[in-house]
Parts: structure tokens; C-alpha cells; sequence
């Protein structure tokens, strides 16, 4: 139970901070956490939850054995509410965030107020963010309100001025790599895993629980395919736009174009995929613009658009750009 609520161990600085402003009394009532995918933004979160209604929290931390922390950790505590997409929805609407201020205005079961977790900040629609700004701006008395993002940009400038910031990077490659290590991960199979997810270290070890290095192999092989004049792009398109998480695809095939990159600089690779350098033949500055393009419909499938047309217009611009390779070839 209390390896649940431990720190993750790039973020000890950042909780050191955050432990010192709760026990001196200076914790706002509104913070924002924010960074890249993969880091435990959400771990933190509930850590400062579990800290805030432990019954016997430390200098390190809360206690962990606590019936407050127990309750946290099982998302049961009855002053601790959290605020989320509808299962299978993109976006927080502003009934949720009604919800929540609901629960902030009712009185609170034990001394210690109330806490609410929002993520992710940037999926609230407009009225959402309408009706949480007033919360913001006349926050309930011992209440503290933790707001999650990792495109912290796309939240009103109103939202994040009345937040404090708690940015949580990257850690450096060697920490994320000794931490998967110590979890029980060979040093290549974490190595691996930390390059198709940007070297984000949660990210790699759910894309080891959930055999990701399979069903990134098989994503890579159907755009070879389409590389090499085979493959049918509707085809791909669909079986693509059915799984679960089409965006982790998009962040493989940036990653492949990246190390592309690389390969075409004369700089070392590590574990690149199958035949990528057969593709070195492509002129860079028409790599670099379809990596923006990549990024742009990342960013569309977060609202409400055709997955499916999305990916197979994609495919299309990638099979018309691969033929160039094709007929570089004598």
C-alpha cells in the first residue's frame, strides 16, 4: 500500500517542494501539473491527495497504512473527488465539473478539507472551463484543487494564471533506465521500450505489460508494406482507427521518422526498426514536413474528427512519399 503513494524517484525533488509549501501553510488552493506523458503526473497527484488527508503524515510523505490513505489509494475517500472523461468520451463536460463543485460545497468528513483531481485539464470543453474558472477564482474554504496536463497550452490563459505550476520533465535517460532495471526489465528490452515511448518511463513499462513491442512491430510492418508498393491503405487505416489508443501509433511513427532522421545525418540508431534505411533515400525536408503533419493530426484525433479518414489520409500522403524511394532505386 505505501509503495503506491512513494515518490517516483525523478520526482523527489519536485515533492520535497511541494511537502515543505504544505507543512509551512503555503500550498495553494489550485495547482497545475504539468509535463509530457509518462512521468506520473497523475502518481504525484494522488501522493499530494493522499498527503493532504493522512492521519499521520511525515517529512517524507503520508503514512501509507493510514485508513485515509487506504482510501485513496482505492479512490474511496469520501473528500476526495476526481474529475475525468466519460469512459470512451475525449472530452470533460461541464456537468462534471458542476459535480464537482457540488462536492466542494458540501461540508467535509474529517478536518483536513476537501481535494479534487482533474485530469486531464486540457479535455474540459469551453463551458467546462467556463464554470471551473469561477470555482478558481472563489475557491471553497480547505479546499485544494489539483488540475493534471500535459498540454498544459490548450487550457485558458484565465485557468493557469490562477494555478501554481508543477512542471515534472523527462528524467534522464540513465534514471528512467535504472528504475525499469530495478522493476526486473533487461537492460535491452528497457532500452528498447524507453525509445518507442520518448523515454518516458511509465509509458515503457505499460508498453512492456501490454505487449506494445508487438503491436508496435506489427504498425511499423503494415507501413513497410505500403513503403514497398503492398498493403491496402483503407485496410490499414481501419485496423488502426480500431484500436484502442490510435494517437500511441502516431507517437511510433514519429519516433521512426526521428530515428530516419538520424540515419540520413550518418548518426547512430538504436533499435531501428526493420528496413528503415531503405528509406534513408528520401529528402529530409520532405521527412521534417510529414512529421509536422503527423503531429497536426495527432492533435485533431483529440477532438471530435473521423479517426479512420484521418489515418488513411496519412497513409495516402505516406505511400506518394515512399514511391520517391522507389524510383531512386536503379
Amino acid at each position: 500500500m505505501a509503495d503506491e503513494l512513494s515518490a517516483l524517484p525523478w520526482q523527489n525533488e519536485v515533492w520535497q517542494r511541494l511537502a515543505t509549501a504544505l507543512e509551512e501553510g503555503r500550498l495553494p488552493h489550485a495547482l497545475l501539473i504539468q509535463g509530457p506523458q509518462g512521468v506520473g503526473k497523475l502518481c504525484l497527484a494522488r501522493r499530494l491527495a493522499a498527503m493532504l488527508l493522512c492521519h499521520a503524515p511525515g517529512p517524507e510523505g503520508p503514512c501509507g497504512r493510514c485508513d485515509a490513505c487506504r482510501r485513496v489509494v482505492r479512490q474511496e475517500h469520501p473528500d476526495l473527488a476526481g474529475c475525468y472523461p466519460e469512459e470512451g468520451k475525449r472530452v470533460i463536460r461541464v456537468d462534471a465539473v458542476r459535480e464537482l463543485i457540488d462536492f466542494l460545497t458540501l461540508s467535509a468528513h474529517g478536518v483536513r478539507g476537501k481535494v479534487v483531481i482533474l485530469a486531464p485539464a486540457e479535455a474540459l470543453n469551453v463551458n467546462a472551463a467556463n464554470s471551473l474558472l469561477k470555482t478558481l477564482e472563489e475557491p471553497p474554504a480547505n479546499s485544494t484543487l489539483i488540475l493534471v496536463s500535459h498540454l498544459p497550452g490548450r487550457l485558458p490563459a484565465t485557468i493557469r494564471s490562477r494555478c501554481q505550476r508543477v512542471s515534472i520533465p523527462l528524467p534522464p535517460r540513465s534514471q528512467a533506465l535504472r528504475w525499469l532495471q530495478e522493476l526486473g526489465v533487461g537492460g535491452d528490452e528497457a532500452e528498447a521500450a524507453l525509445e518507442a515511448t520518448a523515454g518516458a518511463p511509465l509509458r515503457a513499462r505499460e508498453h512492456l505489460d501490454q505487449n506494445g513491442e508487438a503491436r508496435r512491430l506489427a504498425a511499423w510492418e503494415g507501413l513497410r508494406r505500403l513503403a514497398a508498393g503492398e498493403g491496402e491503405v483503407l485496410e490499414l487505416a481501419q485496423d488502426w482507427a480500431s484500436q484502442e489508443t490510435p494517437e500511441r501509433i502516431l507517437e511510433w511513427w514519429l519516433v521512426w521518422l526521428l530515428q530516419l532522421r538520424r540515419l540520413q545525418s550518418g548518426l547512430e540508431v538504436a533499435h531501428p526498426p526493420p528496413g528503415l534505411e531503405h528509406l534513408s533515400l528520401l529528402p529530409p525536408q520532405r521527412v521534417h514536413e510529414f512529421a509536422d503533419r503527423i503531429m497536426r493530426v495527432r492533435r485533431w484525433l483529440e477532438g471530435p474528427v473521423n479517426i479512420r479518414l484521418q489515418l488513411a489520409d496519412l497513409l495516402y500522403r505516406w505511400q506518394r512519399l515512399s514511391r520517391m524511394t522507389r524510383r531512386s532505386v536503379p
